[in-house]
């Protein structure tokens, strides 16, 4: 059985996308590439791949919307089918390991037949706004206008229906990372789910950013799955660097690679001591991943992790 394969979602950065495909090595790879990108740049990024790459069947995806949740789920079906991989990690085009892939799988064993990625029951309070201080409550208690799988935006601002609507009693909403490291399993029990529960998805289908609370939501509900039903996790395994109030995590330079080389050199986390847990997080634990990283803003960075961290 392999140990780990990965889709990675994809919209820009060929030459980034090359790099970590190459850095992934041995690793089964299956990838998708965002409908909405040019022409060029989408044959750029599919042209001279290493055979163990599988490419995907192509989705226009825009953020916020049940097509991110779409794109990856259709990545999954065609993964789980073609690899015996015991995880899966979902990167983004824009990732980069921290450590060896040996290092990866190694640090994987602990977590067999358990999911690594940040998971917290909502209302989660980074999620809260000024308009809504509900812990993220109102991304799904709110019906949002969708054309073909896309959130409909009016001067930056998503539309959605003035009346409040109840979540499914028997979903238990959480807060998670669209980037994950799923168990094997938890893909073959999200994928019966979807098939089996049609009237879930059309609820998924009109909430806000779907992609960062539909998996974890159902797989971590007990009505659904019973005692096999994913626990929270208080650590994620991916590194990130947020502005002050910012929506989206920063572009990193090689201003930061004394805080990636602390993330990558700390303590490996202990599943038994971040899952099922109470809180939001756990502050500091070994990072096998980070985000983001463009070809246009800095390639020495990556140089740096390849020659210091990832060897």
């Amino acid at each position: 059985m392999t140990e780990i394969a990965a889709l990675v979602l994809a919209h820009a950065d060929p030459v980034h996308l090359k790099r970590l495909i190459a850095a992934i090595d041995d690793v089964p790879v299956f990838l998708h590439c965002d409908a909405r990108t040019s022409r060029d740049v989408a044959g750029d990024m599919m042209r001279g791949l290493p055979t163990r790459v599988t490419v995907c069947d192509r989705i226009a995806t825009r953020r916020a919307s049940w097509s991110l949740v779409e794109a990856e789920l259709a990545g999954l079906r065609r993964l789980i089918k073609a690899s015996t991989a015991r995880h899966i990690a979902v990167l983004s085009g824009m990732d980069y390991p921290l450590v060896s892939m040996q290092e990866i799988v190694d640090e994987l064993g602990r977590w067999d037949g358990l999911s690594y990625f940040r998971n917290v029951r909502i209302p989660f309070p980074q999620w809260s706004t000024k308009a809504h201080p509900d812990g993220g409550l109102w991304r799904l208690r709110h019906r949002f206008v969708t054309v073909k799988g896309q959130v409909v935006y009016w001067r930056g601002i998503p539309l959605r229906w003035p009346r409040r609507r109840d979540i499914p009693p028997e979903l238990e909403p959480r807060a998670s990372s669209q980037w994950k490291i799923y168990a094997r399993d938890h893909v073959r029990m999200l994928l019966d789910i979807v098939e089996a529960r049609p009237d879930l998805v059309r609820f998924w289908r009109s909430t806000l950013v779907p992609d960062e609370s539909f998996a974890a939501s159902m797989l971590g509900s007990r009505v659904l799955f019973g005692s096999h039903a994913m626990p929270p996790c208080l650590a994620h395994p991916w590194f990130m660097s947020w502005p002050p109030a910012g929506s989206h995590p920063r572009w990193l330079e090689s201003a930061d690679f004394e805080d990636l080389s602390d993330a990558r050199w700390a303590r490996p986390v202990d599943p038994v001591t971040v899952l099922g847990g109470t809180g939001t997080y756990t502050l500091s634990h070994r990072r096998l991943f980070a985000r983001k990283f463009s070809t246009d803003v800095d390639t020495g960075i990556l140089d740096r992790i390849d020659d210091e961290l990832r060897r």
